[in-house]
């Protein structure tokens, strides 16, 4: 709901709030460039990124810090999640996520892959994880 009144970046305002608030992962939010409206389909699946990092990052991480970051660039729109938490090891290919019981990050993928973004993801053990997709606008 909060998406559809308010947009993607007071969205993600609240998610940190709330995961500092019943987590005690102190989260932050920066943007970067001028700020632009996306279509609706587009923010809803970054949202749904960013939910599902952070669901992760609550889940699985350890952390004590997390980041999100949205980049408005020239033709293209840069999101990621990054935290201080344990890290995991990743399998060899992107394409392994699901048989590797990764489905969260799998889903994360296939959204990137519905709206023609390219989704990065940066983990090894003590290293914490950064999710990055980057869309073009």
């Amino acid at each position: 709901r909060i998406l559809d009144d308010l947009g993607l970046l007071p969205a993600a305002d609240w998610m940190a709030e709330d995961l500092a608030k019943n987590c005690g992962i102190d989260a932050q939010v920066k943007v970067i460039g001028g700020e632009r409206s996306l279509p609706a389909e587009l923010e809803l699946l970054l949202f749904r990124i960013v939910q599902e990092a952070l669901n992760n990052i609550r889940r699985h991480s350890e952390a004590s810090r997390a980041w999100i970051t949205i980049e408005f660039g020239d033709g293209k729109v840069i999101l990621a999640v990054r935290d201080d938490g344990k890290g995991f090891k990743l399998p060899k290919r992107i394409g392994d996520l699901a048989s590797a019981g990764k489905l969260g990050l799998a889903g994360m993928q296939e959204r990137a892959r519905l709206i023609e973004g390219k989704l990065t993801i940066k983990s090894a053990p003590t290293k914490g994880t950064t999710v990055t997709v980057e869309v073009p606008v």
